[in-house]
């Protein structure tokens, strides 16, 4: 069985494999904040005992033992620094290939996205920032504040009531950003998304005069999120000014009391009202950094929240039972898949057989639903009811992992990843089969093609890269479909990009193909292909029409037609097939 973990349990683990290294953080900022006491303990000694008992030999070796101090703290700031970096980094491993499959698995229903991807991003970027070690810093901050009160009562309620004004502004500051600055993620994502598409159809634009229009469309988003974002940089700027403005105004605080207690009371000295000045400072440097962090932190918060649900959604397929290599047949038992809930069904009930070795040619007028029940075949898209089968298994109870080898795919709109040609056609493996990818261009008779090419096999594609034709792009994804020899392909419209010489390259595959034995179904609007099928399956309003041997089909095709246009109602075929049944 499947076994399907949540998104709890994927974070739980990716977040305990950086345990240890949090931890560590956590040893590392007590230490430094302890430390971090060497400046007010070195003043109050330097004014109270140098001073007055004026030797140097104690100067002298307070100062090596503070600056010591100061030595290994930079050290500890600087390995706190390093892990923070390596924990975002292990995090980034550890849910990276994740995010990916999540991301790869959606693209049916969200569309082709990365958003995941620079999420992760994000968060990683926040974990290693020096934000994450002013939090680290804040559960010190009460010991600060305690050896305030210990110094003197009335200086440590000073230093508390600024506290408690700095936590009511980080509080005021966080209400008055959410909103906008959630909009402006939302805005500046849509106009990424927006701008990922103008590029991918880069061609169409520019062919068709679009290219104001993206660029308007794209500039309403963008805009939009400047805005909103501007709104909330605004909001947070006046109020780290106000900040800052308390801080100093403590440290004014500070020295004025204890230099009127020193005067009227004579109880502290002048050291110790630096050094109260200095830990006081101490014990608000977190709240200070947290607002003035703010939109990372929340840019962060939202990042990770998007993971989570990406996670959730995709519901990530871990280890299935292993199951033995199907056999080729293919069927479909009442099929019905709807492309939005409330929509009417793109596919009504379709059943069918395809049997092992056979060339089936769907064909249809335009919307029948051919592209459709191409992508439910080979698992691209599940049906919303019914099953597809191949071997006689259900083609869901299989990880795609564990399918994908068997089966071949060419889509109506031919994609060729920035690699090689031999990586293109072993599918991205990273080590390639040399003999495989041969084998499979020659079955697929473009062979000669690339070795035409400058590299040959080796030729890069993609950005920088060598550029492609429609027909070679489309020849070569056809190699890519018979490599590792599947045991069925599923061909959408694969000859419109072909001229006759790989139109007539095509139709050898599918005979050399239909000769080793292994099926094929191919999605076609020409007749020229007609010679390579085995069987004829007509498609129209979702349902189909006919479906039998390719001569009988077509024969009944004609004269449908033929009474079509003599203006009689065609008679419905005497030996029509079960698979008609809808």
């Amino acid at each position: 069985m499947a076994e399907r973990l949540g998104v709890d349990r994927d974070f739980v683990a990716a977040v305990a494999s950086c345990r240890r290294a949090l931890v560590a953080v956590g040893a590392f900022s007590l230490a430094l904040n302890l430390l971090m006491l060497t400046v007010p303990l070195y003043m109050t000694s330097v004014y109270d005992r140098v001073l007055s008992s004026r030797s140097e030999e104690t100067l002298l070796a307070l100062t090596i033992v503070a600056v010591g101090a100061l030595v290994i703290a930079g050290m500890l700031e600087s390995l706190r620094q390093f892990v923070l970096q390596r924990t975002g980094a292990r995090l980034e491993t550890s849910l990276g290939s994740r995010l990916h499959e999540s991301s790869l698995m959606l693209a049916q229903t969200r569309g082709p996205d990365v958003q995941g991807l620079r999420d992760l991003q994000q968060v990683r970027q926040f974990i290693s920032s020096p934000l994450v070690g002013a939090f680290f810093d804040a559960p010190v901050a009460p010991l600060y504040l305690a050896l305030i009160f210990i110094i003197h009562p009335d200086l440590g309620w000073i230093t508390l009531a600024a506290a408690i004004l700095l936590l009511l502004v980080s509080l005021l500051n966080q209400r008055l950003t959410a909103r906008p600055l959630a909009q402006a993620g939302q805005h500046t994502i849509a106009a990424l998304q927006k701008a990922q598409a103008h590029a991918r159809n880069a061609e169409l634009v520019r062919a068709m005069g679009m290219s104001s229009n993206c660029v308007t469309s794209w500039g309403e988003d963008n805009a939009k999120g400047m805005v909103e974002a501007d709104r909330a940089g605004r909001t947070n700027a006046v109020l780290s000014g106000l900040t800052r403005f308390l801080r100093l105004l403590l440290q004014i605080a500070i020295l004025g009391y204890g230099a009127y207690l020193v005067l009227t009371h004579n109880t502290l000295s002048g050291g110790i009202i630096f050094a109260a000045s200095i830990i006081s400072s101490r014990a608000l440097a977190p709240i200070d950094q947290a607002i003035g962090g703010w939109r990372s932190f929340v840019s962060a918060s939202q990042s990770w929240a998007r993971l989570k649900e990406l996670l959730a959604a995709a519901g990530i397929e871990h280890e299935r039972m292993s199951l033995p290599a199907p056999k080729p047949s293919l069927q479909g038992e009442k099929l019905v898949y709807f492309a939005a809930p409330g929509g009417d069904p793109i596919l009504k009930g379709l059943n069918f057989l395809i049997e092992p070795g056979e060339v089936v040619g769907i064909i249809g007028p335009s919307g029948a639903g051919k592209s459709t029940l191409a992508r439910l075949l080979v698992g691209a898209i599940r049906p919303t009811q019914g099953v597809v089968r191949i071997g006689g298994d259900d083609l869901n109870q299989w990880a795609s992992s564990a399918l994908g080898p068997f089966i071949g795919y060419v889509p109506q709109d031919v994609e060729l990843f920035p690699a090689t040609v031999g990586q293109n056609i072993a599918r991205m493996s990273p080590e390639p089969n040399a003999a495989k990818v041969v084998e499979a261009a020659k079955l697929a008779n473009c062979h000669e093609l690339i070795q035409r090419l400058p590299k040959g096999y080796d030729t890069l594609l993609g950005p920088g890269g060598h550029s492609l034709s429609g027909g070679q792009r489309q020849r070569i994804a056809l190699a890519r479909a018979f490599y590792g020899q599947p045991r069925l392909v599923v061909l959408d419209e694969p000859n419109a990009s072909l001229d006759n010489d790989g139109e007539q390259a095509l139709i050898q595959a599918l005979k050399d193909a239909h000769a080793a034995g292994i099926t094929c179904v191919v999605i076609t609007q020409r007749t020229s292909i007609v010679p390579a099928l085995t069987k004829v399956m007509v498609l129209r309003d979702g349902r189909i029409e006919d479906y039998g041997p390719r001569d009988e089909v077509l024969q009944r095709q004609m004269r449908a037609q033929g009474a079509a246009a003599a203006g009689q109602v065609a008679p419905r075929p005497a030996n029509a097939p079960a698979a008609r049944a809808n």
